[in-house]
């Protein structure tokens, strides 16, 4: 079972992926969910690959 630090943890991992994406994308507006799952995506594939570095 996650805690409910492991998901506020999560979240803000994404959230500061998906700003450097943006970021690194122009900042370009109206993009917000692409950028959020684009990230989610990138940070989920991290913790697979690195299972014990997440705990």
């Amino acid at each position: 079972m996650k805690k409910q630090s492991e998901g506020i943890d999560l979240t803000n991992d994404i959230r500061i992926k998906a700003k450097e994406l943006w970021e690194k994308d122009g900042c370009k507006q109206g993009r917000d969910l692409d950028y959020w799952l684009q990230a989610e995506k990138i940070v989920k594939s991290q913790m697979k690959k690195n299972p014990k570095s997440n705990q």
